[in-house]
């Protein structure tokens, strides 16, 4: 079978190469593959960034990709009938550390990302234990499924790690695919108002935040924090940081209100500063946001039905397995929100 593989631990060093196809264990559930995603952490596995892949140690070749899906082919198990479309969860947890004893699997002491540590998605056929499948309901459009995983870490972030109150005014800071769908999860769990911010190169992504029902901010051309006093006087009551961007940490903090919480979701490859004297004055809460647990996946199944239009709203290309790089170029040079591969 096909599969696009990282080869080596240094910058570039992909390929499309053969591989044998994957024999199910006793458990799981053999999945032919019909689209997986690519987000940051792809790019920084191709690029190779050591502040983000340091943490999976893979083995090599090592095939990539967190974000797939794909209909059910072989099978025992009825949480995923035989023809049923579904989502990976890419996390496989070794299930009797402290932490998923805990229910926080993501924090796992021998915490394994599909695409990441071991083999993922990025290929024909897939192997996985039935519990990290999620079937989608017969009525929906099967091309929602995957984007879910993506879903599940913005589920995570708004609804389990800093959660949405109705009537909430949210600042988003950074327009990519996670960005826009704390968005999205932000209005439906009954925020007042959402400010999501980006700059020039954002302009489309921005356009469609807009379209969702967001205020935007090109932070090149506009003071964020003025635009989000017009919303509401004192600051937002929660701020939600996906870009990654070190610089964007103070600007965070000051776009609070005191007794806000921030949420960091995005992973910073450099280094940065931080006055915590403001965090402090303001009685902050600075709250971290990886992944997801099995409970999210279970909570973005019920809010999917909901949210399922305005998220398929984000894939703005579909590209061959054969063009991979191409594809991680377009995500590289943030042209378009969500890119699709297929194979």
């Amino acid at each position: 079978m096909k599969a696009v593989a990282k080869l080596k631990p240094e910058p570039g060093a992909m390929a499309l190469i053969d591989l044998p196809e994957p024999v199910r264990k006793p458990g799981e559930v053999l999945i032919r593959i019909a689209a997986g995603g690519i987000c940051g952490t792809d790019v920084a596995i191709w690029k190779w960034h050591e502040a983000v892949v340091g943490q999976y140690a893979p083995s090599f070749p090592l095939i990539v990709g967190h974000e797939f899906a794909g209909t059910v082919v072989e099978t025992d198990s009825a949480r995923a009938p035989l023809g049923a479309v579904v989502a990976v969860n890419p996390q496989i947890a070794c299930g009797h550390c402290r932490y998923c004893g805990l229910g926080r699997p993501t924090l796992c002491d021998d915490r394994r990302l599909m695409g990441g540590r071991i083999n993922g998605g990025w290929t024909e056929y897939v192997s996985v234990p039935a519990w990290n499948v999620f079937a989608l309901p017969t009525d929906m459009d099967p091309a929602v499924a995957p984007l879910l995983e993506p879903l599940s870490v913005a589920t995570h972030a708004v609804l389990e790690r800093v959660p949405v109150r109705t009537g909430d005014v949210v600042a988003v800071i950074g327009a990519g695919p996670i960005g826009i769908l704390c968005a999205i999860l932000s209005l439906a769990a009954g925020a007042r108002e959402v400010l999501v911010t980006g700059v020039t190169a954002d302009e489309g992504r921005l356009r469609m935040a807009r379209d969702l029902g967001a205020v935007t901010v090109n932070v090149e051309a506009q003071d964020p924090l003025l635009s989000l006093r017009a919303l509401q006087a004192d600051g937002a009551d929660i701020v939600y940081e996906t870009s990654g961007v070190a610089a964007t940490l103070e600007q965070a903090i000051a776009m609070t209100r005191r007794g806000g919480s921030v949420g960091l979701i995005g992973l910073c490859q450099g280094a940065s500063t931080l006055k915590s004297t403001p965090v402090v004055l303001k009685e902050l809460a600075l709250v971290g946001s990886r992944g997801y647990n099995e409970t999210t996946w279970a909570l973005t199944m019920t809010v999917l039905p909901r949210v399922a239009k305005d998220v398929m709203r984000l894939v703005t290309h579909q590209v061959a397995y054969k063009d991979f790089e191409q594809a991680l170029q377009l995500v590289e040079r943030r042209e378009g929100s969500k890119i699709v591969l297929r194979p």
